[in-house]
């Protein structure tokens, strides 16, 4: 995981957007790295629409979308003076284009759309995790739940290469927030008959489960590493994507890996990982275990 590049933060206009960019500025300043803003305009469909004949006058979205990353740079330079801070109007689908910028980033930060029914999460953000060569950070906030000043970090672990990986990364951004870090290994149960979040997870220690004997083994190294770190230990009984969402309520961050033991070869984003993006309320960082 690259340590020396920009975080970029992918705005798109509508009020969440705001969200996202007050937390990816404060990324940007814990680790004391550039911020780059960047905004998609999606003008592709101009071509496939009109064959070869596309349309003129696109230039009012590229001046539209420079003008709207000048105004949020000029609130950036009013609140936060220090921070180093470019700008990229980017043009094509805004999976590619961000997946292009991620190559060079520490870190991506875009922002969670709501949809109807169940998903919380918009395509975008499943979409650009899963394709992404750095760490994603998908931003959402639950005013019924708002984090408290001790609220923990939350980490989620099965065993997997990404799962281990990102419980380090997990450490380390409980560090930079002067939060403990929670450590959950769910081992999978019976589907819940009442649906997600009907019964709440079991808690439960079994010495003689070779699962609950690695995740003791993993906390105490993330301890050993990590000199000062208050490392909490979390087994419960429960599918671990409805097990992750539940506990994280309230938590100041939600880490996974982007795919677990239980992914076929060559996903790039396992149905945990997937269904934690969807129905997580809290921020959600994604690792995958290439860095």
């Amino acid at each position: 995981m690259r340590v020396d590049g920009p975080v970029v933060v992918a705005l798109d206009g509508t009020p969440h957007s705001a969200l996202t960019l007050r937390w990816g500025v404060d990324e940007a300043v814990r680790r004391r790295a550039p911020l780059l803003l960047v905004r998609a305009v999606d003008d592709s469909w101009q071509v496939t629409a009109w064959s070869w004949y596309p349309i003129v006058g696109t230039g009012d979205l590229d001046t539209e979308a420079k003008e709207y990353l000048a105004d949020q740079v000029r609130l950036l330079e009013e609140h936060h003076p220090g921070v180093r801070v470019d700008t990229r109007v980017l043009h094509g689908q805004v999976v590619p284009c961000l997946r292009e910028l991620s190559v060079g980033a520490q870190l991506l930060v875009l922002g969670a759309h709501a949809r109807t029914g169940r998903a919380r999460t918009g395509s975008t953000g499943v979409h650009v995790a899963a394709h992404a060569r750095c760490p994603v950070a998908v931003v959402r906030s639950d005013p019924d739940h708002p984090p408290a000043a001790d609220a923990a970090v939350l980490v989620g672990v099965d065993g997997s290469s990404a799962s281990l990986w990102a419980a380090h990364v997990a450490a380390r951004e409980a560090w930079m927030r002067g939060r403990p870090l929670r450590v959950v290994h769910a081992r999978p149960t019976i589907p819940d008959p009442y649906g997600p979040g009907g019964v709440p997870p079991l808690e439960t220690t079994d010495e003689n489960d070779p699962t609950h004997r690695a995740a003791h083994s993993v906390a105490e190294r993330l301890r050993a590493e990590n000199e000062g770190l208050t490392v909490e230990l979390a087994l419960v009984d429960d599918d671990p994507a409805d097990a992750l969402a539940g506990l994280a309520v309230g938590a100041a961050l939600l880490v996974v890996g982007s795919r677990g033991l239980g992914s076929f070869r060559g996903m790039l984003l396992g149905s945990v990982s997937h269904a934690v993006l969807r129905e997580a309320t809290v921020p959600v960082i994604v690792v995958h275990d290439n860095g």
